[in-house]
């Protein structure tokens, strides 16, 4: 895989960005999210985490202020997969596809080498899955691919929404161990979700949101012990 950025780097950066459009508002809010770090964006519903992560990739602009990605504003173009990617909340459930060759098929358009897939199928556990129909994967199973696919453009970081919604105890423990993974080789993740405690061992750092506002950042240990 590719040299990832030193820690000491954000990876992603709000610099008082502010956005008002269709009911959906930011207020001047700066955070970001580093190398190595699992970083929960933290909020209620309509908090603004949604619109955060769609400025993120590209599908919203913010009205004012700055975002950056490894130290590079970006204006009105989407940001290249390999610097953000996000986990997709879906993946196709055809009966006509194995889960190999759907994975394959998503690997040639991300442009991801052959060595890169292998990797990822053996890091997500996905080895004993590639030849059953998409349609006949277990929950656990899809999750997986889901994962897979939002690691194979190798991203620098990565953005997982609501991580562990619908999801049993063995789901729960499968995602978190996996994106703390991500972390501990060099990757920025970013979590939005509403408060869940489940999150706080693999969580670095916390940025609450409200109502389109910071209220709060810190670490895990500063914000938690408050709750």
């Amino acid at each position: 895989m590719c040299q990832l950025p030193d820690s000491a780097s954000p990876i992603i950066a709000f610099e008082n960005v502010s956005f008002n459009h269709a009911g959906r508002e930011l207020h001047g809010i700066s955070f970001a999210a580093y190398a190595g770090r699992v970083t929960v964006l933290m909020g209620p519903h309509d908090a603004g985490k949604t619109t955060v992560l769609r400025m993120l990739l590209g599908l919203d602009i913010p009205d004012s202020g700055c975002i950056s990605t490894c130290g590079k504003p970006y204006g009105t173009s989407r940001i290249p997969k390999n610097v953000v990617s996000a986990m997709p909340e879906a993946i196709s459930l055809s009966p006509y596809y194995s889960a190999g060759t759907y994975l394959r098929w998503k690997a040639l358009w991300a442009g991801t080498s052959d060595s890169l897939l292998d990797g990822i199928i053996h890091m997500t556990e996905l080895q004993n899955l590639l030849t059953v129909k998409l349609h006949d994967l277990a929950p656990i199973g899809v999750l997986k691919m889901r994962f897979a696919i939002a690691l194979l453009p190798n991203p620098k970081a990565l953005i997982v929404d609501e991580p562990l919604q619908r999801l049993d105890q063995s789901g729960t423990n499968w995602i978190c161990e996996q994106i703390r993974k991500q972390a501990n080789r060099g990757v920025a993740v970013l979590i939005a979700s509403e408060p869940d405690g489940r999150l706080k061992p693999i969580t670095d750092d916390v940025v609450v949101l409200d109502k389109g506002t910071v209220v709060k950042e810190g670490s895990r240990g500063q914000l938690w012990k408050e709750d």
